[in-house]
């Protein structure tokens, strides 16, 4: 099927393909199975007769390709991440990814118009040399590039070699939950030259990092927005400083689950709260409805599917709700004692109550209706209905419905998160893992 160039090229500037396309490229081009040199022997192949031009007069693969003993060979690394795994509860990370290692051998070129224009080889592993490296983490723990597989390689006409190791890494994460359920997690290993005699004669420069990229799939539990390295000094216990380049990958937290089974349930508690606030506090059901409430808030703290030693905003948000609910209990329990008194109200707070209801807006405050069973509302239009407590309990309660309101729009927007924090780079694609 063919593509349209315009369509194409769109992608190529947005970013879409480029990477994976690379990646698709460097494998078919490394793909090819390679010959075996048998050097003394005379054949009829180009390819073959080239191979032993190259590799059977003196060339030597344990022996790093360089002017002299004292001169750096420069190796362009290219990291291309294209599957991982979390286990959250031991905190690493598990990724698999492709290098591409490039360098020049001055010793391998040739001259294409004189090999029927071959300009590439593939040649085996055991027949040129490969700069050797080691992946470390926080534990300190080398693991060797022998553990990855044996890369595929390709000889350019120019002496430039490119091989492409898949390999499996290990790296130590630190998650922040403060924001859970849009948590996060940073993990962190160092790449590093495995060549402990030649560790300032072989230079890695400074990686090009990729991550493939996919759509965010609903089912998703974790997905990764960055890969990112940096040139550092990594100091091992019992061994010498050296230069290194640490690996670094951000991954976030997928909330789809927790949205449904934790945020939905809680504002539901807390619209509950709202409308408990407003009935009246001598209504036989308030009580009852606070107490169905508090078993609520503590069942779904309960089952809260997350575990670390930090508590959450959202969980903070969840306790301070479920200490409002428990103070709305005690002040009902006050206000049904204050409305059951046969005193008369002190004279200063009679005075203080028909100050405010001069107020035409205080005075449609009050005259909103319960919504409470069998309560039958009363309506005040004299100075001696304020011999008794009922306008004041009436009072307590809506202001008891004003603050609560107020109270949880300040907890809302301190403690619970609605997204991620926006990272520097915008993701429209990213790596995910189910």
């Amino acid at each position: 099927m063919l593509i349209n160039h315009r369509v194409m090229e769109s992608l190529f500037k947005m970013g879409y393909v480029y990477p994976m396309l690379r990646v698709l490229l460097i494998i078919i081009i490394h793909s090819n199975p390679a010959t075996s040199i048998v050097c003394n022997r005379t054949t009829s192949n180009v390819e073959n007769a080239l191979k032993q031009h190259l590799f059977c007069n003196g060339y030597d693969p344990s022996i790093r390709p360089a002017k002299s003993e004292f001169d750096m060979i420069n190796i362009t690394v290219a990291a291309y991440v294209y599957k991982f795994s979390v286990h959250s509860y031991f905190k690493t990370l598990h990724v698999e990814m492709i290098y591409d290692l490039m360098w020049d051998d001055t010793s391998l070129q040739w001259n294409a118009s004189d090999w029927s224009n071959i300009t590439l080889l593939h040649p085996k592993n055991d027949e040129i040399w490969i700069p050797q490296f080691e992946h470390i983490n926080s534990d300190y723990e080398g693991v060797s590039s022998l553990s990855c597989n044996n890369p595929h390689c390709v000889l350019y006409d120019t002496g430039r070699l490119s091989c492409i190791p898949t390999c499996i890494l290990k790296a130590k994460c630190s998650s922040d939950y403060s924001r859970w359920p849009y948590n996060t997690m940073d993990c962190h290993t160092w790449f590093s030259n495995h060549d402990k005699e030649l560790v300032d004669e072989i230079n890695f420069l400074p990686f090009q990092t990729i991550v493939a990229m996919m759509g965010n799939l609903p089912s998703a539990k974790w997905c990764m927005t960055s890969f990112t390295s940096n040139a550092t000094m990594l100091n091992i216990p019992g061994a010498t400083r050296r230069t290194v380049k640490e690996l670094m990958f951000n991954l976030q937290h997928t909330p789809h689950a927790a949205l449904v089974t934790f945020y939905f349930p809680a504002f539901v508690l807390v619209m509950l709260n709202i409308f408990i606030c407003w009935l009246n506090s001598i209504a036989s059901e308030k009580a009852k409805i606070i107490f169905i409430s508090l078993m609520c808030h503590f069942r779904l703290l309960h089952d809260l599917p997350f575990q670390s030693t930090e508590v959450p905003n959202m969980v903070r948000f969840e306790i301070a709700s479920m200490v409002l609910t428990l103070l709305l209990f005690v002040t009902t329990l006050i206000l049904r004692w204050v409305y059951n008194l046969h005193t008369t109200p002190p004279r200063i707070i009679i005075r203080s109550i028909s100050m405010l209801t001069n107020n035409r807006m205080m005075y449609w405050f009050l005259q909103t209706e319960y919504l409470s069973l069998g309560h039958k509302p009363t309506v005040f239009s004299n100075y001696m209905e304020l011999r008794d407590w009922t306008l004041i309990v009436k009072l307590a309660d809506r202001c008891v419905f004003v603050l609560y309101i107020f109270i949880y729009l300040w907890l809302f927007c301190m403690y619970v998160p609605l997204k991620h924090v926006e990272n520097n780079k915008k993701l429209h694609y990213v790596l995910c893992f189910n």
